[in-house]
């Protein structure tokens, strides 16, 4: 039963509903303001100019709805007790709309089609939905969250809308009163409003009871008294705000984000009694503090101490929840009583101390918890800002999921190949061409692709800016056949994400999920020569370093910015990080430092390029590649996305998990 509050309730209620649900004119790229109020007076009512896109929503009437004006809500009234109807309301809204445009041939003409057009979206709208239930969701982002507002949900009545059929009199006088003048505008009549009655319900006192409910009544006593009448004092039971205790705390979280195995802590009137239970949508769960104003749950997993295990189908999921508390008195059969129904999330549990991390390839990430995925697979795991979708992950249960790290995180012992110096354009000879590509012991000979291309081309060459979108299209492209098994999808992850960018005038190519090395090369044709991809590899490019991605510029914090680099074994050094105007310029710059710091080979032959929106830092030497913050700079070596920490969240169902996970990488 709603409260005081149902009236704006239900402005507020159309107000979501509109805002949702109305579709846009062409040229509007949002949907236009939904106010509540008088129509508002401006200076277009005298002296017409252009108008901001608007719907208002007035409520000029409220009027008794005859019909339930002394009718109790059924099943909440007694027959030995004094009545106490709800108020039942019918509410009139005038629904208009503003906005009109200033005519190209004439400054003081006016267009209203605008407005015209936001009316009959609105109007379409109340048509499509002409009764709102507590089922009613929104679809515009965020989505899934109810449109009824709170104050309405545990009505009895439903909220229906209807066109109102007034006359131009009647609309007329409703102008005039405003002293506005006339607008086109449609009205509508909102019905069952109820507000429950606060007045205190009476009920007659128990007829009578026996001195003595074994012996007989004896001469000289009282006359025995008629059948006892029980009343049962209790009210309907009302959930007025939610909290969260989480696991091995003692505090109340106030916002309702909760996992599995959380105490869910509710407050309210009317809550105790005899029995007290909590239900979760259609899952009973007894109550494990029960008081007047305050009843505490645990939120289950897959059994109900005390009561037994939970069916599949029935255990509770990641998303928007609803929580309702009954009260029962045993000594009379079905007397129960259930509150008003309270949402909160329940989001999936991540434990930060078991996230466990493998170098692989593939590089992946074991994250434990629970509801981690749902009983139909969804959802997806966010790294920083990386995202990894339910369908990549190498193994899933609802309490551990294995998760491939997208290659836009930082790694280290990068396996890549740094072409030679290329002219422009490009020489390829003639045909028959063709390229072997091998990538963690996988080959895929391409042949009649590259042919087919690179026939008839003028001059037998190819613009060097054009090379490394060629090369790529083509590993792409002919990707090899696979048997859709996890070990097959990641042969073809292999293929699919091999990068190709070029720098300055030399080919760098990264194989997808970063596995362990790439060759390519020619049996006919000497394209991988002529591409330069036989070159001589610096012995730094089986073990580069990969950053994370950044922008172009990066942007950084500290006053005067430099790492921690070291090789090896070798000592580190300390790399000044100067201003740069762009990702290639802050390369060009790492590699200046790097070169200059007057150390052994694995400093002053290291190489820094740019793949994508990353860098690689190719040392001058095989050996590790550890970066690390410098005395007095904290913040340039995560900043960069060289060695940083990275938030862990995995998402179902639209719920987020809460948990403050992170992996560093690349791990230490």
């Amino acid at each position: 039963m709603s409260d005081f509050r149902a009236i704006g309730g239900v402005s507020s209620t159309l107000q979501r509903l509109l805002a949702d649900r109305m579709e846009l004119p062409d040229g509007t790229l949002e949907v236009p303001p939904i106010t509540i109020g008088p129509p508002p007076f401006s200076s277009t009512d005298n002296n017409p100019t252009d108008e901001h896109q608007r719907v208002n929503l007035f409520l000029y009437r409220v009027s008794e709805h005859g019909n339930l004006q002394n009718q109790e809500i059924p099943g909440q009234g007694s027959s030995g007790a004094f009545g106490r109807p709800p108020l039942s309301l019918k509410l009139h809204y005038l629904l208009s709309a503003y906005g009109n445009t200033k005519s190209s041939r004439d400054s003081t003409i006016f267009d209203d089609t605008l407005a015209h057009l936001l009316l009959g979206s609105a109007m379409r709208v109340l048509h499509d939905v002409p009764i709102i239930t507590n089922r009613l969701t929104t679809v515009r982002a965020p989505s899934g969250l109810p449109v009824l507002d709170l104050s309405l949900r545990d009505g009895y009545e439903q909220i229906k809308l209807s066109l109102e059929p007034l006359t131009l009199e009647d609309i007329t006088k409703i102008w005039t009163s405003l002293s506005l003048r006339m607008r086109l505008a449609a009205p509508y009549v909102v019905s069952v409003v109820q507000i429950e009655s606060r007045r205190q319900r009476r009920f007659p006192r128990p007829v009578g009871q026996p001195a003595s409910a074994v012996t007989p009544p004896l001469p000289g006593d009282a006359p025995t008294p008629g059948p006892m009448v029980y009343a049962l004092p209790i009210q309907t039971p009302t959930i007025t705000d939610v909290r969260v205790r989480r696991v091995g705390e003692s505090v109340e979280q106030p916002f309702a984000y909760a996992r599995i195995g959380d105490t869910l802590v509710l407050r309210g009137t009317s809550l105790a009694a005899p029995l007290t239970s909590v239900v979760f949508g259609d899952l009973m769960v007894p109550a494990t503090v029960a008081g007047p104003d305050r009843v505490e749950a645990l939120i289950p997993d897959d059994s109900i101490p005390g009561v037994g295990p939970i069916p599949v189908d029935q255990q509770l999921q990641p998303g928007v929840r609803t929580v309702r508390v009954v009260v029962r008195d045993p000594s009379l059969p079905g007397s129960s009583f259930s509150s008003n129904e309270a949402p909160f999330m329940l989001v999936p549990l991540v434990d930060p101390a078991a996230l466990s991390y493998r170098s692989g390839p593939p590089r992946q990430l074991t994250i434990q918890g629970n509801r981690l995925i749902g009983p139909t697979p969804g959802g997806e795991t966010l790294m920083g800002r990386s995202h990894v979708d339910h369908r990549a992950y190498l193994s899933a249960t609802p309490k551990q999921i294995v998760v491939p790290i997208p290659d836009t995180l930082p790694a280290r012992g990068v396996q890549l190949i740094l072409g030679g110096s290329l002219p422009d354009p490009v020489p390829v000879g003639s045909g028959p061409y063709s390229l072997d590509i091998k990538i963690a012991g996988v080959t895929h000979t391409i042949s009649d692709t590259i042919t087919n291309y690179l026939t008839g081309l003028q001059g037998n060459s190819i613009p060097r800016s054009s090379v490394a979108a060629i090369l790529t299209s083509l590993i792409h492209d002919s990707t090899p056949e696979t048997s859709g098994t996890p070990e097959s999808d990641l042969v073809r992850a292999w293929f699919r994400e091999t990068r190709v960018d070029l720098w300055k005038d030399r080919l760098v190519v990264v194989p997808g999920r970063l596995s362990n090395g790439v060759v390519i090369s020619s049996k006919a044709g000497n394209f991988a020569t002529a591409l330069g991809l036989n070159a001589v590899q610096p012995p730094g490019t089986a073990s580069a370093l990969l950053s994370g991605a950044l922008a172009s510029p990066p942007v950084l914090s500290a006053p005067e910015p430099r790492v921690s680099l070291s090789v090896g074994g070798k000592p580190s050094i300390i790399v000044p990080v100067g201003p740069a105007s762009s990702l290639a310029a802050l390369a060009e710059g790492l590699q200046s430092a790097i070169n200059g710091s007057g150390g052994p080979a694995e400093y002053s032959k290291a190489q820094v390029v740019v793949s994508g929106d990353q860098l690689l830092v190719i040392p001058g030497a095989t050996g590790d590649v550890r970066f690390a913050a410098a005395p007095g700079d904290d913040l340039t070596v995560s900043q960069l996305q060289l060695q940083a920490r990275f938030a862990v969240r995995v998402r179902v169902n639209g719920a987020e998990s809460i948990d403050l996970a992170a992996v560093e990488l690349p791990p230490p």
